[in-house]
C-alpha cells in the first residue's frame, strides 16, 4: 500500500508542477522581455530568498557580476535572517528584503495561494519593481522565483532548467547538475552574461578587524597554558535526518582532551549544544552569538567539526578546515563533497554505495580529525 501512495503522491506533483509551470509561461508571455541581454546592463538583480548556507555558498557569484560589470547597480535579493552575510560586501550596490515564504526554514510554510498573495501584495515585490531592473537571476532556479521576476517586471531574466521549474519564463537558463558544485553553477550566471574573469568558487564573508580581533581575544581568554588547538564543533543544522547524531559529537569532543573546545549552535539548538557540552571540556555560549560573531569565531579556530550545514560554508570563506559528518539522508559522501565542499579544505564523511552502509563512527572520526590537525 505504501509504494503505490508514494507513487500517487509522486503523480500528483508533477501534475502540480506542470499547472504551475503553464501559470509561468502564461505570464512570461504577457510581460516585457528582451530579445538579448544587455551588452552593458545598468542594473542587476540576484535572488536568494534561501537558508544562510544557501547565500554563502553562491556569493562568488556577486564578484563576478562586479568585475564583468563595474558600473552597474547590482542588488541582492534575500531573507531578513541573511542580511548579516551580506554586511560590508563590496561588490553589490544594495541589499533588499525578500522574504518570499518558499524554498526556507525561516518563513512560516504557505501554500500556492499564500505565495501568490505575496507576490501580489507584499511592499517588498513593489520595492524590487521600483528599482528597474533590467536583469534578474533566479539562483535556486524556481517557479516561484521566475513568478517574482515576472512580478518585479524584469526584462531579461535567468533561471535553472530541471530544478524546481520556472524555466518557461527565463532567457537564459543554468543546467541543474547535482554532482557540480553549487557555487560553481552560481558562476555560470556570470559566464552566460559574458563573464570570463571568475573569483575561485569559496564563499566570500567581509568582517572588520575589530569583529575578528574580538575573537581572537575570546579564544586566548581561557588559553591559561598557552595556546593549543581550537577546535570548533558545530552539531546542528537542517533537519534531523541530515544531521550525524549528537552523541557522536560528544563522543569526538570527549576523545580530544588536549584541544581547546567551543560548540556551537543556531537559534533552537541549545539541547543539542547542551549534549555535546556535558561530561566534556568544551565550552559553549549561554545563548547563541549573532551570525557574524559566529563567523569571527571561525576565524582564529584550527578546524571544524560540523554536519552538512551553514558552518562548513563560513568556515571555508576564511580557509579553515573541515570534517563534515553526514546523516542517515545523504546516499553517498562523494556526491556531497562534489556538490558542497571544498578541494584541500573539507572532507565529508558518510555512506557511499558499493563501499560502505553505515554511518561513521566517533572512533573512525576521531582518526580522520586527528589527521586533519597533524596535516
Amino acid at each position: 500500500m505504501k509504494p503505490l501512495l508514494r507513487a500517487a503522491r509522486r503523480a500528483g506533483n508533477r501534475i502540480a508542477a506542470a499547472a504551475l509551470e503553464g501559470v509561468v509561461r502564461t505570464a512570461a508571455a504577457v510581460s516585457p522581455r528582451l530579445p538579448a541581454p544587455p551588452g552593458e546592463p545598468r542594473s542587476i538583480f540576484v535572488l536568494r530568498n534561501n537558508d544562510v548556507g544557501d547565500l554563502l555558498v553562491v556569493t562568488p557569484l556577486f564578484d563576478a557580476l562586479r568585475r564583468r560589470f563595474p558600473e552597474a547597480r547590482i542588488a541582492a535579493g534575500v531573507g531578513s535572517w541573511n542580511r548579516d552575510v551580506l554586511l560590508g560586501n563590496p561588490h553589490l550596490s544594495e541589499v533588499l528584503p525578500v522574504n518570499a515564504p518558499w524554498f526556507n526554514k525561516y518563513q512560516a510554510r504557505a501554500g500556492p495561494l499564500g505565495r501568490l498573495s505575496y507576490l501580489r501584495s507584499s511592499p517588498e515585490v513593489r520595492a524590487v519593481a521600483d528599482r528597474r531592473f533590467e536583469v534578474g537571476i533566479d539562483v535556486l532556479g524556481s517557479a516561484w522565483g521566475s513568478l517574482l521576476l515576472l512580478a518585479a517586471g524584469i526584462p531579461y531574466r535567468l533561471g535553472v532548467r530541471g530544478y524546481a521549474g520556472g524555466h518557461s519564463a527565463v532567457h537564459q537558463a543554468v543546467s541543474f547538475d547535482p554532482n557540480e558544485h553549487v557555487g560553481r553553477s552560481a558562476l555560470r550566471f556570470a559566464e552566460l552574461l559574458g563573464a570570463t574573469d571568475l573569483p575561485p568558487v569559496r564563499p566570500q564573508v567581509f568582517l572588520t578587524p575589530e569583529e575578528i580581533e574580538d575573537a581572537e581575544r575570546w579564544w586566548a581568554a581561557a588559553e591559561t597554558e598557552g595556546r593549543r588547538r581550537r577546535i570548533v564543533i558545530a552539531p546542528g543544522g537542517g533537519l534531523p535526518e541530515k544531521r550525524w547524531p549528537a552523541e557522536s559529537f560528544a563522543a569526538v569532543a570527549a576523545g580530544l582532551p588536549d584541544a581547546s573546545l567551543l560548540v556551537l549552535g543556531g537559534l533552537k539548538e541549545d539541547d543539542l549544544v547542551a549534549r555535546v557540552v556535558a561530561s566534556t571540556g568544551a565550552r559553549c555560549f549561554e545563548s547563541p552569538p549573532d551570525l557574524r560573531k559566529f563567523f569571527a569565531l571561525l576565524v582564529p579556530s584550527d578546524l571544524l567539526v560540523t554536519n552538512s550545514s551553514m558552518p562548513l560554508h563560513a568556515a571555508a570563506a576564511f580557509g579553515r578546515p573541515s570534517v563534515v559528518l553526514l546523516g542517515e539522508s545523504f546516499p553517498s559522501a562523494r556526491q556531497h563533497q562534489a556538490q558542497w565542499g571544498y578541494p584541500g579544505l573539507s572532507v565529508s564523511l558518510g555512506k557511499e554505495p558499493g563501499v560502505r552502509g553505515r554511518l561513521w563512527t566517533a572512533a573512525e572520526a576521531l582518526d580522520v580529525i586527528r589527521q586533519e590537525l597533524a596535516a
